[in-house]
């Protein structure tokens, strides 16, 4: 970031942090602060680092036009992968009132929060709850910057400047599929969805009924569909 503002060119940083995903181990300086076990300190960790990022553009005085995105990519490990031999704490995180967890189909392994801060353009404190994927960043900086998206090939994401900006509620996009590795598993249209593969109806801990398919079938452990 500091090279590039010393050009005078924009930048693009992807930081992809490991924080809460397994296996947990906290840095020597945030070892037991948080009190909660491994998760908490690793949250407290990637929370301190996150921080440093943001502490960095407001130094470079790139703070009023620069656009950062907190997301994630699935929902958290859950009642199946709970205990990975990190001194006996709980490896978890929790997807609220959403069932399921990371590598099923529910909304509770892909329903995530995210936090865009724009300033000047997105509201403080302004919430949205339209169906945005994290495909549809692409056309959507790519229209903020001015560029011009590939007609080469398909393009899975949709703008959704309009949703950033507060003028609409529903955003652009009226549908989205949810695979497991090729298998076409879920599908969400509007605020419908349907299951193409058992899901337990109610409860907690794993909710598709088959386990986690790899490229050979399920995972070890694992039950096999009956026939």
């Amino acid at each position: 970031m500091k090279r590039q503002k010393a050009a005078g060119k924009p930048f693009f940083l992807y930081l992809p942090f490991s924080m809460g995903h397994v296996p947990n181990l906290p840095a020597k300086a945030f070892a037991g602060k948080s009190r909660i076990g491994n998760y908490g300190d690793k949250m407290m960790e990637g929370d301190f680092h996150v921080g440093q990022i943001l502490d960095a553009v407001k130094g470079l005085g790139i703070e009023d036009n620069t656009i950062v995105v907190f997301a994630s990519d699935n929902g958290p490990y859950g009642e199946a992968a709970r205990e990975f031999g990190n001194d006996g704490t709980p490896d978890m995180g929790n997807s609220g009132p959403f069932r399921g967890e990371l590598g099923e189909a529910t909304e509770g392994a892909i329903r995530t929060c995210a936090i865009v801060r724009w300033p000047g353009y997105i509201k403080p404190g302004s919430t949205s709850y339209a169906m945005f994927s994290i495909m549809d960043f692409l056309p959507t900086f790519t229209r903020i910057l001015g560029g011009k998206i590939p007609t080469d090939r398909p393009i899975d994401g949709v703008d959704q400047t309009d949703v950033l900006l507060g003028k609409s509620q529903l955003g652009h996009r009226k549908s989205l599929l949810t695979f497991i590795g090729p298998e076409l598993v879920a599908a969400r249209w509007k605020q419908w969805r349907f299951y193409f593969t058992d899901v337990h109806p109610t409860g907690i801990g794993p909710q598709r009924q088959v386990g986690l398919l790899s490229a050979n079938g399920p995972w070890p452990g694992t039950q096999k569909p009956s026939t």
